[in-house]
């Protein structure tokens, strides 16, 4: 089969005309420019074994391929008959390839002269294509499944079933649990596989023995020790299932100071008033009017936006030069700050909620260099976000985890950021380890304003560089503001470098001494934020934060704010009755793409920040992408 069909690209934002070919051998469709270059290497290939191709219900004559790989193509025939041709044509290969390879297992009866090896490797093959078609169906019955529930009366009753929400959180939790155990399974069985090749006493062991070994090596990673489980998980990179070509650019960076009205005035007076002091409001339900329309995860990527300033530290020749990069990405990061937080809380994240996106260097389209970010609520109490960051052109790679609290104080809001986050460079082997200052919102009911004080701490191991960031608070009747301060230091503890200004404006970086000095001066605010780039709502996985969130923002965006109580609720009780559950099955939280690790306060720099120590005691664990080694 083959012909012209539509494919949407998000390029062009719409349908462009693409020549397509079935090849039933291979189980993909081929696609190319046009028909006079189908001879050449296709323009792209989509696969088609064990992918779902769906006619769309809003008109006749669209329907979607969603490949195993959770990859989701858009396609547009010429009218309703050939729409249903191709469908048709693409239903068949999809299963009957599948279908032949089982027959050809049953049926063959292989003659005394094949070798051991080819009976073996095709048991493997077809069992292999026999489990992902067993995990097709789960995944088609899932859905099926939680659209039933979706589609039922939306009564209040029916929205807040016990049993009912209970029943839907179990069956997602048991789906995802099986396919993240197969999937563990499956790397651990290929490094067992890798080792037996690699070694001389790979001939030695029988297939029961290495399947037993492999078995065993699943158990330790899923129920046994951390450092079992932290070995496999950094030998198996996680391999993508977004998209990049599925990522649009948002309009318009949504780092934006909104004016504080009269409305919400009132509503923050209404619910401060009523607080006790030292109220840690990460545990408070706050009103919905006092809400952003994103969640905490998404501020984070804003936060993370500086991303030109990130890729420029692998660029600097000299150590120095890079240590003062370091130091520049952090300030300008924190600096947005101001803009993202001082205004409206953003959605507590729930445990397992992800947060995806990237940027293109320069925010430009067309840029090789991507940056890619990942964000996951790891912990509900205490509440701790991972957050990993890459760049595969640069070779820089960014780990952080953070737990927050906010702390009510009269008419000021308190928010240390405990944790650390590590910036890699793998090209030249230098680690960066980073600690946070303490946010203050200031006058919250009158004039929201924020600050920074406290310290945090910049140091490199394989340099011997560090540096210890003073923020200096407003005093009392003091006129200045946002002061930062800093004495940058090589391994002999010498000052190399002695750094002065403000966090939110101009900096001078000052080298050597009084009759030799070098005055390096520059202003934050001229490095801009880029847009990041999001998968639209409707490709997004059912705990990625937008799609989470999207009934919530929608009603917050409309100001009804009886509704995005009822939705907020909902996905609040659903949160609670999973927590419920997994306590009382005495399950751990199994993360998507972070693994987790014992938290070694010998060997973090977190413990260098002696007027922060007591911040951090309850972070017992660090949290590492599945893509992070070393």
């Amino acid at each position: 089969q083959e012909g012209n069909l539509y494919k949407y690209t998000n390029v062009v934002k719409g349908f462009q005309m693409r020549y397509f070919m079935v090849s039933a051998y291979t189980g993909k469709l081929n696609y190319y420019m046009s028909e006079d270059l189908k001879y050449q290497k296709p323009r792209g290939s989509i696969e088609l074994l064990n992918s779902i191709i769906s006619p769309s219900e809003e008109d006749s004559t669209t329907f979607t391929i969603n490949t195993p790989d959770n990859e989701i193509f858009k396609l547009r025939a010429q009218d309703a008959k050939e729409r249903q041709h191709w469908v048709n044509i693409l239903r068949l290969v999809a299963h009957s390839k599948e279908e032949n390879n089982i027959k050809i297992y049953v049926n063959e009866k292989p003659e005394e002269k094949e070798s051991l090896k080819s009976k073996k490797s095709l048991v493997k093959k077809t069992s292999q294509e026999l489990i992902k078609e067993i995990f097709y169906l789960i995944n088609l019955s899932h859905k099926e499944f939680e659209n039933s529930i979706d589609n039922l009366s939306q009564t209040e009753e029916c929205r807040y079933d016990e049993d009912l929400l209970i029943l839907k959180a179990t069956t997602s939790s048991c789906v995802k649990n099986l396919i993240n155990s197969c999937q563990i399974m499956s790397r651990n069985l290929q490094e067992e596989k890798d080792f037996v090749e690699d070694t001389e006493i790979g001939d030695s062991l029988t297939y029961s023995q290495r399947f037993d070994h492999g078995f065993r090596n699943l158990l330790d990673s899923s129920y046994g020790s951390s450092s079992n489980a932290a070995y496999a998980e950094r030998t198996s990179p996680k391999k993508s299932l977004i998209n990049p070509d599925d990522e649009i650019t948002d309009e318009e960076n949504e780092i934006v100071k909104n004016l504080i009205n009269d409305q919400v005035k009132e509503n923050l007076f209404k619910f401060f008033s009523n607080l006790a002091e030292n109220l840690d409001l990460t545990r408070t339900q706050i009103p919905v009017q006092l809400l952003n329309k994103k969640s905490l995860l998404e501020s984070y990527a804003n936060l993370m936006s500086q991303v030109d300033l990130l890729i420029k530290i692998a660029d600097e020749k000299k150590s120095e030069d890079r240590f003062v990069a370091v130091i520049l990405w952090v300030l300008a990061s924190l600096l947005l700050i101001k803009s993202e937080f001082v205004h409206s809380k953003p959605f507590n994240p729930v445990l397992g909620e992800v947060f995806n996106c990237s940027w293109k260097a320069n925010g430009d389209h067309n840029s090789k260099h991507v940056v890619n970010f990942t964000a996951e609520k790891v912990s509900h109490h205490p509440l701790v976000c991972a957050i990993y960051m890459e760049c595969k052109e640069k070779n820089v790679k960014v780990n952080a985890n953070i737990m927050t609290k906010a702390v009510y104080s009269g008419t000021s809001i308190t928010v240390p950021l405990m944790g650390e986050m590590i910036v890699k460079l793998e090209s030249i082997n230098e680690e960066y380890s980073i600690t946070f200052p303490k946010v203050y919102a200031r006058s919250i009911v009158t004039n929201p304003w924020v600050e920074l004080g406290d310290s945090c701490s910049i140091s490199c191991a394989q340099t011997g560089l560090k540096a210890n960031i003073q923020f200096e608070v407003k005093s009392f009747y003091g006129d200045t503001l946002n002061q930062v301060f800093a004495e940058l230091r090589n391994k002999n503890e010498e000052v190399f470098c002695k750094m002065k200004g403000e966090w939110d404006a101009k900096l001078e970086f000052i080298f050597g001494n009084e009759a030799s000095r070098t005055v390096k001066s520059f202003d934050l605010r001229d490095f801009k934020p880029l847009n990041k780039r999001v998968r639209p709502i409707d490709l997004q996985e059912e705990y990625e934060s937008r799609n989470l969130w999207k009934d919530v923002a929608e009603a917050l965006q409309s100001d009804d704010y009886e509704q995005a109580h009822s939705s907020r609720s909902i996905i609040e009780k659903q949160q609670r009755l999973t927590d419920k559950l997994r306590k009382e099955k005495n399950l751990g939280y199994l993360s998507k793409n972070f693994f987790k690790t014992k938290f070694d306060k010998s060997s973090s720099s977190l413990c260098s920040k002696s007027s922060s120590e007591s911040d951090h005691h309850e972070l017992v664990h660090r949290w590492w992408h599945k893509n992070w080694s070393g």
